[in-house]
């Protein structure tokens, strides 16, 4: 069982962090719960809606825009009909900013990890089923005051480590999931570099600083700040 942050709780405005996607609301309301409590936002049919008050809609505007929150949203593509549960939800709480493309040089590729750029998702195809739409593209986001803001993931990396886990494919697919096990580190990576560039931007909470109490009790006189470049990087 897995809570979703409310938006009414005082908790929300103290993530640094949020991960939201569409999910149907059968979803939300399964007797054993994948979900327990009201999703960010759910789909009903083939026309997402975002179901939420006009003071819930301030409230997400609110911990994006003045208190420095981030979101997470992964997509399962770039075409028209991939993105638009989430271009739905940020032309209602982020009207006046506008989704771009993020540079390939933006920091959010160096945060820890050096990466080349944005990871892409391994399996877009399954037989007839159509995993990703579209071709490989640059993240997507809407930046506040030159911060990043909210980050569209197009290439949805989170599912890669989901399955990774949960070894989605059978019979005749199966050996797709031995490609998610091999990217499932590069995956980890491009999100360890997210969470923190989104915990060292903004104003909810900055970890820029932050030295682990175990290299403190060691006395390390020169305790390192960024990773070193994984030798097997993707």
């Amino acid at each position: 069982m897995v809570d979703a942050v409310q938006i009414t709780d005082a908790a929300f405005f103290e993530s640094p962090i949020i991960f939201m996607e569409p999910i149907s609301s059968s979803a939300v309301n399964l007797k054993n719960g994948l979900l327990k409590g009201k999703a960010i936002w759910q789909t009903k049919g083939s026309r997402p809606s975002f179901g939420y008050t006009d003071r819930e809609t301030q409230r997400i505007r609110e911990y994006v825009v003045n208190r420095g929150g981030f979101i997470y949203m992964p997509t399962h593509g770039n075409t028209e009909a991939a993105m638009q549960p989430a271009l739905r939800v940020l032309r209602q709480i982020l009207p006046e900013y506008h989704l771009t493309t993020i540079p390939q040089d933006h920091e959010i590729y160096n945060t820890f990890f050096e990466l080349n750029g944005p990871l892409r998702f391994p399996v877009r195809k399954m037989g007839s089923t159509i995993l990703h739409h579209g071709p490989y593209s640059q993240l997507k986001g809407v930046f506040i005051d030159g911060r990043l803001a909210v980050l569209v993931d197009t290439e949805a990396m989170i599912h890669v480590m989901d399955g990774a886990v949960q070894k989605p494919f059978f019979g005749h697919y199966q050996d797709r999931n031995k490609i998610l096990d091999e990217f499932a580190p590069a995956a980890a990576r491009q999100l360890i570099n997210i969470v923190i560039y989104a915990v060292t931007h903004g104003s909810i909470s900055d970890y820029s600083n932050y030295i682990p109490e175990a290299a403190l009790a060691d006395g390390e006189a020169d305790v390192p700040q960024k990773a070193p470049k994984a030798a097997d990087q993707l």
